[in-house]
């Protein structure tokens, strides 16, 4: 079931928390709704499931109006962040509620119930109490209560929130996998990035209340819309350089001393802001090949499998990573940047 919002606007009182969104998400696709906190992804999934309404707009699932229905009318189904679980009921209780309310007899319940129990890995958990579960188990036990009635879509808010990396790693997976072998339609909020990107068929980035762009994970990490954008998915250095046009697929970005070429159809000549990805900066001893920035280290930081580097420049603090953690490089050590054009994008300056 496709999920479609037209110019939805959510107000509270004097305070807009959705200002004017519109999008599509396909069937069996997995959509995520991404933001910092405050950015109205939460209202937006809220007023999916039927326990907001809007104050303006419409809100269509597989093409039909549903704007005005509360969340029973709605062939929808939520994960929410809490797990939300009734602590006195067993796993198979809880599974059992929404059928059960639904008036299905105990039987034909319980057998559903097992059913999606076994769909999320775990068989043989139907009698144990909420309390003598992990983190992770409980999160299934919350999934398999949202499957269990069959919804055309199923929404997750923030479900991995309170999980461990590992385990929010291992989570992420089985969501995604679940989706997939099931053709489910979802609709996804978190605020970290790289669960997003990990798990989406698409990204729909909200700032403010509105949409700032979407698109699907690749597209939106290498070529950020705004400077917001060039932020938040992922780490990114602002910088101010010089931009002239080459030709009409390339141009030249001078940043301070260093001169780089990039693959551009849209900025034009002038002073553009340019993200540099930490990755794409690579720290050599000073002074380094021709055409490097140069720089001195003001902080360095062991990371395990790499270093992360602030690094004083004639364009700003640039932070770097690297690699190289058995040669580490002190505070105030002169060193050169040799950027690569993979990770500098020109944006918009809005």
């Amino acid at each position: 079931m496709s999920v479609e919002f037209r110019n939805v606007v959510k107000r509270y009182g004097p305070s807009t928390a959705v200002a004017g969104v519109s999008f599509t998400v396909q069937a069996g696709t997995l959509v995520t709704l991404l933001g910092p906190s405050g950015c109205g992804k939460t209202t937006t999934l809220r007023l999916i499931a039927g326990l907001e309404l809007p104050s303006e707009g419409r809100i269509l699932l597989a093409g039909r109006d549903v704007t005005s229905l509360g969340a029973t009318e709605r062939d929808v189904s939520m994960v929410f962040q809490s797990y939300a679980l009734f602590p006195h009921m067993s796993v198979l209780e809880n599974v059992c509620y929404g059928l059960r309310r639904s008036g299905l007899g105990r039987d034909a319940a319980e057998k559903q119930a097992l059913g999606a129990l076994a769909q999320v890995g775990l068989e043989g958990y139907g009698r144990r109490q909420p309390s003598e579960l992990s983190g992770g188990q409980q999160q299934r036990v919350a999934v398999a209560r949202a499957l269990v009635l069959k919804p055309a879509v199923l929404l997750f808010d923030e479900p991995l929130s309170n999980l461990d990396t590992r385990l929010r790693r291992q989570m992420r997976e089985e969501i995604r996998e679940l989706q997939q072998r099931l053709g489910l339609t979802v609709v996804y909020v978190t605020h970290d990035q790289q669960e997003a990107m990990a798990v989406s068929d698409r990204i729909i980035v909200m700032n403010a209340g509105r949409i700032e762009q979407q698109g699907d994970p690749r597209d939106l990490y290498e070529h950020p819309a705004t400077p917001f954008l060039a932020r938040f998915m992922g780490e990114s250095n602002p910088a101010r350089g010089q931009v002239r046009r080459l030709d009409p697929q390339r141009v030249r970005v001078k940043l301070g001393d260093a001169e780089i070429e990039l693959a551009d159809e849209s900025a034009p000549d002038g002073e553009a802001t340019v993200a540099i990805r930490p990755e794409a900066i690579t720290v050599e001893a000073a002074p380094g090949p021709p055409g490097a920035l140069a720089g001195t280290i003001a902080k360095a930081s062991y990371l395990g499998s790499h270093m992360e580097y602030s690094i004083e420049t004639e364009i700003g603090t640039l932070f770097a990573t690297c690699p190289r953690v058995d040669r580490p490089l002190g505070r105030g050590r002169r060193v050169a940047l040799v950027v690569a054009a993979r990770g500098v994008i020109v944006v918009n300056d809005r």
